[in-house]
């Protein structure tokens, strides 16, 4: 039994940055694994689009092609992922919609939806809002920048882990609206990190871009699935 990917209509709001993106040509799409439950993949691992899969009943499978397509696979699933594609995948502007209602119905996640929706673009692609609640994704080797909208007054950073393992400060001087962590500050794929500036406090998931997801589309797309939607649609807006 064959079961059509998920859908769900395109916002407005990413459809102008998507659009900027270079087109690509039409390949048979390789893919890379965002999600896996239920089928033994993970996360980061390369598909080839014309490979068969089986998913049992009630397995997930979420991919993003080069393409910047997203195509999440429910089971019971048989055949090529190219298959569930040619049924039609979901674009980056796609993934955002199903993110934001997935995240939307989970009332645990609620108050970070509500806060990403009404916080400011970031500037650049790879920085992390250390005032909102969310997801971010990094750069494996890289080290973090932290971004704050609000760069007027000199606050004082604090940041820890989730489990209170570490705990570290430092001042933010003011004027300064970004901030680089050291690079050999511990971070763990998935790993929710605590910020505190000025007494208020966000808890911050992040995500490692895994070496296999490459090129602007692609790169895009697995943010969005991982709920760095600012992050895509910055990136978007810098592709020409």
């Amino acid at each position: 039994m064959t079961r059509s990917p998920l859908r769900s209509r395109v916002p407005a709001a990413l459809l102008g940055a998507v659009l900027a993106l270079p087109a690509l040509p039409a390949l048979a799409a390789d893919y890379v694994v965002v999600e896996a439950a239920g089928i033994a993949l993970e996360p980061g691992a390369s598909l080839d689009g014309g490979a068969s899969l089986t998913l049992a009943d009630g397995a997930r499978l979420v991919l993003v092609s080069a393409e910047g397509t997203t195509l999440t696979l429910v089971g019971p699933y048989q055949g090529k992922p190219d298959q569930g594609a040619a049924g039609g995948g979901a674009s980056v502007t796609q993934s955002f919609a199903n993110l934001v209602a997935a995240r939307g119905a989970d009332t645990s996640a609620l108050g970070a939806v509500r806060a990403a929706a009404t916080a400011k673009p970031l500037p650049r692609p790879w920085l992390v809002d250390a005032a909102t609640p969310g997801h971010a994704c990094l750069q494996p080797g890289q080290p973090a920048v932290l971004w704050r909208a609000d760069a007027v007054p000199e606050v004082t950073l604090t940041l820890a882990p989730a489990d209170h393992a570490w705990q570290a400060s430092t001042p933010w001087p003011a004027g300064q609206p970004e901030l680089a962590l050291p690079a050999d500050m511990p971070v763990g794929d998935g790993q929710s990190m605590l910020f505190e500036i000025g007494g208020e406090a966000t808890a911050v998931t992040l995500h490692l871009l895994p070496a296999s997801v490459t090129g602007a589309r692609m790169t895009a797309a697995w943010m969005a699935a991982k709920g760095c939607t600012r992050q895509a649609e910055a990136l978007a807006k810098t592709v020409k």
